[in-house]
């Protein structure tokens, strides 16, 4: 056991599964031939082995199995060390290495699934989420108190989708993942046509996950890896920033101004891997809109538009050193923290003494509300 106990209960708000790359093959067949997604060996003309989303081939030995040490993968690389390699597809191992980090629960989101999110075959990603669901429901299932189970229910077609919420929180699921954005051909989130799912997952009570990598900004981190220009490569810097930055909109133009939030009261927002430190400097912006509101010709709210912040919407991250300066803002109520393992920059068997010297210039009552009772009320967990 780890010797280190900073805290008296964790909950990571945000870790993930690695699901199995040919879990799709093997579900759907050939039923969908070519555009299943599925590992291939060549991509572009480039030898290597790659999960093939539907649309881009990602390169899967430098990205999830690389044994290289460096300081953005230690954790995974001293997890291997210690036999949980499997921890990813294994739900015993899991199990076993949250009780070596000294975790109580871990929200379990996708890896690969989040790239096939972004696929743009509505009816191959319908039938890719429907197998996913079915297969994080049987993982979650070996301990649902530890493991706590995500959906992926995109939005494209809203029927399915209802219809998808229904039937994977009957299987255990109670946390829907959708697009971060309304993907590319669909129209904006706030558009009518999208309210009964809002309507469904309000009146189930269940949080919606928008989480990173799920929008219309790819990773640069996978892309800096398969085909990019010279100049494209030289524009990386600034799509790293558009990855946490492109939530920023989405939450003024259709969950606050866009009325969801007030059409919906029950509705739950978690905004997941964005980081936090972004959200003061956000809300001052939200406020200055109302300010000058009748000139942007945007609709009156139902409280001030800094509030949906502190009240609506949960903010994740994993290692904003500067998490401390917001919680006056937003407060400790809804700042969830977590690990992101086993991907870049997770914390793993040594979370005590990372989250100890993360959090030490919070207080000892927010720190607790940080890394356990804000991610077990807005998830509904209980430690019996």
């Amino acid at each position: 056991m780890t010797a280190v106990r900073n805290f008296d209960s964790i909950i990571s708000a945000d870790s993930h599964v690695y699901e199995p790359s040919d879990l799709w093959e093997k579900a759907l067949g050939d039923r969908f031939g070519e555009r299943t997604p599925r590992t291939i060996y060549d991509y572009q003309g480039e030898e290597g082995t790659y999960f093939y989303s539907g649309y881009q081939g990602l390169p899967v030995t430098k990205i999830r199995q690389g044994t290289a040490y460096d300081s953005t993968n230690a954790a995974r690389i001293q997890a291997n060390e210690k036999g949980f390699s499997a921890c990813g597809v294994d739900p015993a191992v899991r199990v076993a290495f949250q009780i070596e980090a000294g975790l109580d629960a871990e929200v379990l989101n996708p890896t690969t699934m989040h790239a096939i999110m972004r696929n743009p075959d509505v009816e191959v990603l319908k039938a890719c989420s429907e197998v996913y669901n079915d297969w994080e429901s049987e993982f979650v299932s070996h301990d649902p108190r530890r493991l706590i189970g995500v959906s992926v229910v995109p939005l494209h077609d809203v029927d399915w989708a209802v219809k998808e919420l229904d039937r994977t929180m009957k299987k255990g699921l109670l946390n829907p993942t959708i697009n971060c954005q309304a993907p590319d051909g669909c129209v904006p989130y706030r558009d009518r046509s999208y309210d009964p799912f809002w309507a469904a997952a309000s009146e189930a009570g269940v949080p919606i996950t928008l989480h990173i990598l799920t929008g219309r900004v790819l990773d640069t981190l996978i892309l800096a890896r398969t085909d990019q220009t010279q100049e494209e490569r030289e524009g990386n810097p600034g799509s790293w920033i558009d990855l946490s930055s492109e939530i920023q909109n989405v939450l003024a133009n259709d969950f606050i101004f866009g009325g969801i939030l007030d059409r919906f009261p029950g509705l739950k927002i978690c905004c997941s891997e964005f980081e936090v430190s972004w959200v003061p400097g956000f809300m001052a912006r939200l406020d200055q809109i109302e300010v000058i509101a009748p000139r942007l010709e945007v609709p009156t709210l139902k409280m001030k538009a800094s509030e949906y912040m502190r009240s609506r919407v949960w903010h994740g991250f994993i290692d904003d050193t500067a998490a401390a300066f917001c919680i006056p803002f937003v407060g400790a109520d809804q700042v969830l923290w977590g690990s992101d393992f086993p991907h870049t920059r997770s914390m793993g068997l040594e979370v005590h003494t990372e989250l100890g010297d993360l959090l030490e210039s919070m207080t000892k009552e927010d720190q607790e509300k940080v890394v356990s009772a804000s991610a077990a009320k807005l998830f509904n967990w209980s430690k019996e």
